[in-house]
């Protein structure tokens, strides 16, 4: 995976263009990142089905700063996934 910032406006919005992951990956970032009180609104497309590359959109809500949004949602996917995992192990034992 790589990721690009592609336009970037602290107090506005910030467009990241992620390279080898598709539908799965951003969705679940997007769904993340909507959650967070300095987002407006998220988006995401794929400009091509035969490549995996998509452009998440991140809008922040009026004076807030986007990229403290984006750190918490990737915190909050960290801590989901690590629940999960624990789950797991102790249903599978």
């Amino acid at each position: 995976m790589k990721v690009n910032i592609v336009e970037y406006d602290e107090e506005k919005e910030i467009t990241l263009e992620i390279d080898g992951e598709g539908h799965t990956f951003t969705n679940l970032v997007r769904e993340f990142v909507s959650d967070v009180k300095e987002v407006d609104s998220a988006g995401y497309i794929k400009p091509h089905p035969f490549t995996e590359q998509t452009k998440l959109v991140i809008k922040a809500t009026p004076k807030k700063k986007i990229d403290k949004a984006v750190r918490v949602a990737t915190r909050e996917i960290i801590k989901t996934a690590d629940e999960f995992y624990k789950l797991l192990e102790k249903t599978m034992g």
